[in-house]
């Protein structure tokens, strides 16, 4: 705390110069080290099995296995507020890191906001939740890990979640500080543009890895449940979603600029207001922690983020005035406006619905928002957004016509309407899994379209071979084409989602030894039970053959364990047996049985295209990493920002998106703003040279040269 209130102090006196820091540097350095210190002295303490610490012995046992040990530093309320804390301090380092050069004025603050925020955690985790409470007498054993967190998922689960939780703070604290220090322009953007992305990749693998870790251990067999929490977390990815788009536009056409600083603020506050739902326990949730005091101070925090970042934004309001407006409905400036506002609809939608339980609460009305609701109300605006997704791209800057936009997406709107009408013909009656069909083939025959249009257009620009057009197209910008590919791999998830929801099966059957049930294509056969121990756990497993066809594919083992320490409390926990392929997952679950073992109770579950999911959270990841990709950077002079222009017409025009005179109008317009700022550039240069030359010349004739 003493750490970050002194960088916060430098960081304030810097900005007030307007200038860089060094002492400000080095509080985040020490900051670092300090909560680096901190956390390594817990995972000695879970590896070392010291239970004099009571979150050890809550969390840990001599038995556990060491993943689960060094995934205990974070599975506790405590563990996880000082893990956010390092994450914290991690990326103010970082950020001190760059080159001040680079960063400008920019650094000093945007790095004291962030030791502000870890200051916050730091003083939680000192005298709030310390994860180093000591008992008076250390028992000979711990309790262990909660039987739910005992999984793969769960290791990697929470990590990527804070990675992207914590990595969203420094776009928010950047953007602050152009406003801290006057700063106009758009070098924020260029200055977070992948720290975003970064943190956009690993809240989306967070989120999938959650619903996989709630797939396989929960046991009610599904994925998503609208819960709080998980509704916490979708939030700030949805409003980063929409800022990755947005600051396209004001990068290209210096416009959205209030939106793009609400947009992050929104961001970072809903990443705070997520940890404030699972740590307070004001809403109910199978993700939270137990209710406890900091509460109100995650509430106190959370008032302090969205004052101050309103404020800066009324009070800077002429910084940012846009430079340009929509010139038409139909360019793509106007697709980004509209994404926008879905992507913010889904936000609101989502947000009331997760807190409506609470202000129902306040009046004395105890009401519980449920799954139908966010499937009412969320299906068609994502919908509406995946069509979004595929018509976008092919929309031109600045200006175009209805008639342009209508040769743009024949192809795309046509092969959608046959795909329907084929699925309609092969037996697909379900509307709602025939749309979300039209509509992901509209992306993908979109972005197909958009690809084949650049390739041509780039061969006949350039006269490249055709088998290295495409690998230098898409190095050209790997940004834009990275972001097709997580469109299509949001494609598949959505497939998978409209697959599963329209179309999975469920039934509770009691079958009794050599009894057989049918769900979905498979018939599966209960053969008795079975006990056993594995890694010291003690379970029953019902052996369970599997058939398709009169063919056997083999056996599963749905279980129930019993967790020394928890069983007594919680009961046996579930085990579920999946058999997967690439048409869905046979889902099967151990619900019971008799004092004599000749009868149990199984949950029987057939998931269509639930991989469909996971193989999408791949190509998003994909898409990510290839956009991510490290390469050199454009200058971000304003000339160069003309000259892109110039060059995105030209494709516009050989792709047939923008009328001739509409043409003719804008790339007259940009030859002459071109002309203006290059005359511009020749005489600053000019000017310089004759500064420096009258310099030597100084200097020659004082003997200095």
């Amino acid at each position: 705390m003493a750490a970050a209130a002194g960088g916060i102090v430098a960081g304030v006196a810097a900005a007030r110069r307007q200038a860089a820091s060094l002492w400000v540097r080095r509080a985040a350095l020490l900051f670092f080290a300090l909560a680096s210190v901190a956390m390594a002295a817990l995972l000695w303490a879970l590896l070392t099995d010291d239970f004099r610490l009571a979150y050890v012995v809550q969390h840990s046992y001599r038995l556990q296995p060491v993943a689960f040990k060094i995934a205990a530093v974070w599975s506790g309320q405590q563990g996880s507020l000082l893990f956010w804390l390092w994450l914290q301090s991690l990326y103010a380092f970082l950020l001190a890191r760059e080159r001040p050069e680079r960063m400008g004025s920019l650094q000093a603050p945007a790095v004291a906001i962030l030791l502000a925020s870890g200051g916050f955690f730091a003083g939680l985790t000192a005298f709030v939740a310390s994860p180093f409470v000591e008992l008076t007498a250390a028992p000979p054993d711990g309790r262990g890990l909660n039987p739910l967190l005992q999984s793969f998922w769960m290791i990697s689960h929470p990590v990527l979640l804070y990675l992207g939780y914590v990595g969203l703070s420094v776009p928010f604290a950047v953007a602050m500080a152009a406003l801290v220090v006057r700063r106009r322009g758009n070098d924020w953007i260029k200055l977070t543009r992948r720290w975003t992305l970064t943190a956009w990749t690993f809240l989306s693998l967070g989120i999938m890895v959650g619903g996989r870790w709630a797939y396989e251990e929960l046991g009610w067999g599904g994925y998503w449940a609208w819960d709080p929490v998980e509704n916490a977390s979708f939030m700030p990815w949805l409003t980063a979603t929409a800022f990755l788009h947005s600051v396209i536009v004001q990068e290209r056409r210096g416009m959205l600029k209030r939106w793009n600083i609400g947009l992050i603020l929104a961001t970072y506050f809903l990443s705070i207001f997520g940890t404030f739902v699972t740590r307070s326990g004001i809403l109910a949730s199978v993700h939270s922690f137990v209710e406890s005091e900091i509460g109100p101070l995650f509430l106190g925090f959370l008032g302090i983020i969205l004052a101050g970042g309103l404020y800066l934004m009324l009070d800077r309001k002429e910084m940012l005035e846009d430079e340009h407006h929509v010139e038409s409905y139909t360019s793509r400036e106007f697709g980004f406006v509209l994404n926008n506002l879905i992507l913010g609809g889904l936000t609101l939608a989502i947000f009331w619905g997760t807190v409506f339980p609470l202000v129902s609460r306040l009046v004395g009305v105890e009401v519980t928002v449920g799954a139908p609701f966010f499937n009412r109300i969320t299906a068609p605006l994502f919908g509406a957004l995946l069509v979004l997704m595929g018509i976008g791209p092919l929309l031109a800057w600045r200006r175009s016509t209805w008639a342009a936009v209508g040769r743009q997406v024949s192809i795309p709107l046509g092969l959608a309407l046959l795909s329907g009408a084929v699925l309609a013909a092969a037996g697909v009656r379900e509307p709602g899994f025939l749309l979300a069909v039209a509509a992901a083939v509209v992306v993908l025959a979109a972005v197909m379209v958009e690809l084949v249009q650049s390739l041509v257009a780039r061969i006949k620009f350039t006269n490249d071979p055709p088998l290295l057009a495409l690998p230098r197209l898409l190095a050209r910008n790997p940004r834009r084409y990275g972001g097709y590919a997580v469109h299509i791999g949001i494609v598949i998830i959505a497939l998978g989602v409209a697959g599963h929801t329209h179309y999975h099966q469920e039934q509770l059957r009691g079958l009794g030894v050599g009894e057989a049930a049918r769900v979905g294509p498979y018939v599966v056969v209960f053969e008795g039970l079975e006990e056993g121990e594995r890694a010291g756990i003690p379970y029953t497993a019902a052996r369970v053959r599997v058939q398709q066809d009169g063919q056997d594919l083999g056996y599963l083992l749905p279980r129930k364990l019993y967790y020394p320490g928890w069983v007594e409390t919680q009961g046996p926990s579930t085990e579920v047996a999946i058999y997967s392929t690439a048409a869905g997952d046979l889902y099967v679950v151990l619900a019971g049985w008799d004092e004599f073992g000749s009868i149990a109770g199984f949950q029987l579950f057939w998931n269509p295209m639930i991989g469909w999911l996971w193989t999408g959270a791949f190509v998003l990841l994909a898409g990510s990493l290839f956009a991510l990709w490290p390469r050199p950077e454009r200058a971000p002079a304003p000339v160069e920002r003309v000259f892109e222009a110039l060059r995105e017409l030209e494709y516009d025009r050989a792709m047939g998106r923008v009328p001739e005179a509409d043409y003719a109008r804008v790339r007259a317009a940009l030859v002459r703003q071109a002309a203006e700022l290059a005359d511009a550039e020749t005489a600053a240069r000019g000017a310089l040279e004759r500064e420096l030359a009258a310099e030597i010349k100084a200097r020659r004739q004082e003997g200095r040269l």
